[in-house]
């Protein structure tokens, strides 16, 4: 966790550079600067200046890093010190993202899920007084408190503003409060978004989407911003500042960039970019949201795709090389989601073996699903087997537990 802070220095300083040179155009001019994102970090503790245009740390400087040093130490503490306390099916259970069922509690009660996930139809028929009481028995059956998670990017993606009970009229697309009003406009709607879904318990938007795309014709175009990685970078990082500003964990989604590939919901998608672009163009965006804020470090959902460029053999989802992208040259130490485990792109990925398994040792913290009796299930087998062992399950806790004392979830 403290690396990573630190890390975030040297990310932004590497960004920088690639936003003002323009994203993929210019990719091979940027292989000197690769070799200093992530992969060849320097150790922790070795780190006593950061150069960007031959400025050094000042004093003062170096001294937040020490503060947040020490936060971070303490964070981590406090991390151990819960998941001490805990029996085995509870941090088994705190690994899965699980979609509500008609009884929630129950669910919590039994599986002592990590998350859960909100759709349309959860408010459909619901009002903030009765949700406000949902979520209320879901907490009191709770082990540690959950992600209370919806996905509420805007335009024809959203659950909650939805129905006028919630709000008079949905939030709009991304793109279009961009056009009207730049990233100003964007921060007043997050900061809505934010006061909306806090007001009825929510603590987890699944946004802002962080692909970039320009074709209007792509499958993900409408849930984009439809600009440049430069753009889009920045509309991203003010989308994360203002959420953690008022308390609200974001979600940047789908690493490492969905492209202009077709819908993972209903088949797979192969990615032929090669991975040196990826790295300049849809990382910018995603290493702009990571860096966002000092304090608090939102989630990363982990595409279905297959990109071929970097790992043609597996969805990204269950990619251990994809995660070593994230993980290294993201600079990215915070809980990665899976997307929907029960999305059609996934599924023909189970008869080796179980997907949800195989999605925990590709090194995501948290299983996005819908199935939540076989994950679970699959995880404890997996586990009483000699698959997945204490280490494994102690490494994807531990992140879970950091971002939750992070943005006050727990304490």
């Amino acid at each position: 966790m403290i690396g990573a802070r630190i890390m975030k220095k040297e990310i932004l300083a590497v960004l920088m550079a690639v936003m003002l040179t323009g994203c993929g155009d210019k990719v091979g001019e940027f292989m000197d600067i690769d070799a200093n994102i992530g992969m060849n970090a320097p150790a922790l503790g070795s780190v006593t200046s950061v150069t960007n245009a031959e400025t050094t740390v000042t004093e003062a400087e170096t001294t937040t890093v020490t503060t947040a040093k020490t936060r971070e130490q303490l964070l981590d503490e406090r991390a151990d010190e819960i998941a001490k306390g805990m029996k085995i099916d509870e941090k088994i259970g705190q690994l899965i993202l699980g979609r509500a069922s008609s009884d929630p509690a129950a669910d919590m009660q039994t599986y002592h899920l990590g998350g859960i996930t909100f759709y349309a139809e959860d408010f459909r028929n619901s009002d903030p007084d009765a949700f406000r009481g949902k979520i209320a028995d879901i907490t009191e059956n709770a082990a540690v408190t959950p992600f209370f998670a919806v996905d509420e990017e805007g335009g024809s993606i959203v659950r909650v503003s939805k129905y006028r009970q919630f709000r008079d009229e949905p939030f709009a697309s991304p793109r279009e409060l961009f056009n009207r009003g730049g990233t100003e406009l964007l921060a007043v709607d997050t900061q809505e978004k934010a006061e909306l879904l806090k007001s009825i318990g929510l603590n987890l938007n699944l946004a802002p989407v962080a692909d970039v795309s320009e074709d209007e014709g792509s499958y993900i175009y409408d849930r984009t911003l439809g600009q440049d990685c430069e753009t889009t970078a920045e509309a991203v990082a003010q989308i994360v500042h203002t959420a953690n500003e008022n308390g609200l964990a974001s979600c940047l989604k789908h690493f490492p960039g969905y492209g202009e590939n077709v819908d993972t919901h209903t088949g797979v998608a192969h990615d032929p970019t090669e991975a040196q672009v990826i790295y300049y163009n849809d990382l910018t965006v995603f290493s702009a949201g990571i860096a966002a804020d000092e304090e608090r470090t939102p989630a990363v959902m982990v595409a279905h795709t297959i990109y071929d460029g970097i790992d043609p053999e597996h969805p990204a989802s269950l990619s251990p090389e994809i995660h070593k992208v994230l993980r290294e040259r993201a600079g990215f130490d915070g809980v990665a989601i899976t997307d929907d485990l029960g999305m059609d792109a996934i599924k023909e990925y189970a008869s080796s073996g179980s997907v949800y398994v195989e999605a925990l040792l590709a090194d995501n913290d948290l299983l996005c699903v819908t199935d939540i009796h076989t994950a679970y299930n699959d995880l404890v087998y997996a586990y009483n087997d000699g698959i997945i062992n204490d280490e494994i399950i102690e490494k994807h806790l531990h992140r879970i537990l950091v971002m939750k004392l992070e943005y006050g979830i727990i304490e």
